[in-house]
């Protein structure tokens, strides 16, 4: 690729500690408006991570669309990267890792899968919950590591599932967890040590294919100039 820079879009997906060097410009996480601001000078390449939904209306679809058909590759991953890619992929949006690949085969579905809350810019986007997805392959990883059996992984998995995701942090899901039997304390520290985080992985993934990424890539036809559109344009000029 040419000396140009790379937007990245993230937040909690990626701390500073763990972002990579790199010809990357670093973005807070995406909202509605952030992506069609640069379609007046389409960047080269683009990676969504992370993106805002609750506190402010999330980054359209047709955001991505438009900046795909004047010819930014755009790649997704590990967040609301990932549910983009799933859904504009036919269209030329290049999507990485494993929550990438949940959503796009249908085993995976709410966005509140990977869904969580975290602090603000100044405190890193630390995050204050934990998403599903990474309870998920925690729980992978403690029946692999011998911690726990199918079954009860299969149950914690039930139990947890049923707390909203703003307030699924570990000391929640413990709580739950001994209520119904299916863990005491010890066992949930260790469940907790084990924690995967697989969004961080996906995003770091992302990063490397889009700096590798050597092939063409077809151009969408661009969205209709709706009024909506242009209004989202207008308003973040």
């Amino acid at each position: 690729m040419s000396g140009c820079t790379i937007p990245v879009f993230v937040g909690p997906s990626l701390p500073r500690a763990a972002r990579p060097e790199g010809p990357f410009e670093w973005r807070p996480p995406a909202v509605a408006g952030d992506l069609i601001a640069l379609a007046a000078a389409p960047p080269e390449r683009l990676c969504l991570i992370d993106g805002l939904f609750d506190s402010q209306p999330a980054p359209w679809h047709k955001e991505l669309l438009l900046l795909m058909a004047r010819g930014t590759i755009v790649f997704g991953a590990a967040s609301m990267g990932a549910m983009r890619a799933a859904e504009l992929d036919r269209f030329g949006m290049i999507g990485v890792g494993i929550a990438y690949r949940a959503y796009r085969d249908g085993r995976l579905t709410g966005d509140d899968e990977v869904a969580l809350i975290h602090a603000t810019a100044e405190l890193d986007w630390a995050p204050l919950s934990v998403p599903m997805i990474e309870v998920r392959a925690t729980l992978i990883a403690a029946v692999r590591a011998r911690l726990m059996d199918p079954g009860r992984a299969r149950a914690i998995r039930a139990l947890v599932r049923e707390i909203h995701f703003s307030d699924r942090d570990w000391p929640a899901m413990a709580h739950a967890c001994r209520c119904q039997g299916l863990a005491d304390r010890d066992l949930f520290d260790q469940l907790a040590a084990l924690h995967v985080p697989l969004k961080q992985r996906d995003a770091r993934d992302c990063l490397a294919v889009a700096l590798a990424w050597d092939r063409p890539v077809p151009r969408p036809e661009p969205p209709p100039a709706t009024v909506f559109l242009e209004a989202l344009a207008t308003r973040r000029c």
